[in-house]
């Protein structure tokens, strides 16, 4: 056989299993109650989310991975390409391709943005401005945080993500948390005003309800640790002891000290227990994290 004809047979064995995997997404969405073809609005989809703007929502594929890292800001953001990163789920998996995303900032700014396209159908454009960004994520009003949201926004766009969930949706195809954006710019060239659309493909990582909701003051307020602590709580409704090994791997913490670990681990079950997430959090002799939510 040649290489055409084995290259010929190869582009379509893609597309075949292209097909297949879009089938099962359709199906996925399907028996969960969402037309594939209807509006694919968030707070049409889930009405519990609508009209509350006290909360804002991460999807539970994300937040029990190592997605937006809780390392030291001393530390530069790596660069990765095709990255597999940890997951707290053995059958998801995701790949990530981009600049190291963070809990201190990009995991604010995508759930606050998430928030302004709750009402508009994904894909479709909606806008806001920089100074409402940062007023919202709850950051002091200055030049600095306005160009800190920037950034973060530029990360948010230049990045792809594949997650794969065995056990529902299967491939949920090569996303970009913010899919596309233009902006308007001042006289120094710095956007002031943005207008985004977000990837329809989002859907099948909210479809039944397989999202986190959070009180939003409460949740901005934490530690980039805590705030990862609270993704993992609040993503299950009785929560299974974590080991602190692998809630480190889940922060992609670069932390190595066991000790040092464990005083970062019980500051942040204090934080999530002060801030009234849990009835319950603290870190035992066995080194696992156990929880009570109520």
């Amino acid at each position: 056989m040649d290489h055409s004809s084995l290259d010929e047979g190869r582009a379509v064995a893609a597309k075949v299993n292209e097909r297949i995997l879009y089938a099962q997404k359709q199906a996925y969405l399907r028996s969960r109650g969402i037309d594939p073809k209807g509006q694919l609005q968030l707070d049409f989809q889930f009405p519990a989310i609508a009209g509350r703007n006290d909360l804002r929502h991460m999807p539970n594929d994300y937040g029990r991975s190592s997605l937006f890292t809780a390392r030291n800001k001393r530390q530069p953001r790596r660069t990765l390409l095709h990255e597999k990163l940890f997951h707290y789920n053995e059958h998801i998996s995701i790949l990530y391709t981009g600049i190291e995303l963070r809990a201190e900032n990009d995991e604010l700014v995508w759930m606050q943005i998430l928030n302004y396209g709750q009402s508009v159908s994904l894909g479709e454009p909606f806008e806001f401005s920089v100074k409402d960004l940062v007023r919202d994520v709850g950051w002091s009003k200055n030049g600095r945080n306005y160009d800190r949201a920037r950034e973060c926004i530029s990360r948010l766009k230049a990045n792809e993500i594949l997650a794969l969930n065995a056990k529902a949706y299967g491939k949920s195809g090569s996303i970009s948390l913010i899919r596309n954006y233009i902006a308007t710019n001042d006289s120094e060239g710095k956007p002031t005003q943005y207008r985004v659309w977000l990837d329809p493909s989002l859907i099948v990582l909210f479809a039944g309800n397989t999202f986190s909701s959070h009180s939003w003051k409460t949740y901005r307020d934490l530690s980039p640790v805590a705030r990862r602590l609270a993704d993992y709580i609040q993503s299950h409704q009785h929560p299974y002891p974590l080991a602190a090994e692998r809630f480190r791997r889940m922060c992609g913490s670069m932390d190595s000290n066991a000790r040092s670990w464990r005083q970062t681990v019980n500051k942040a079950c204090s934080e999530v227990q002060d801030a009234e997430i849990a009835v319950l959090v603290k870190l035992d002799s066995k080194d696992q994290i156990c929880c009570v939510r109520e």
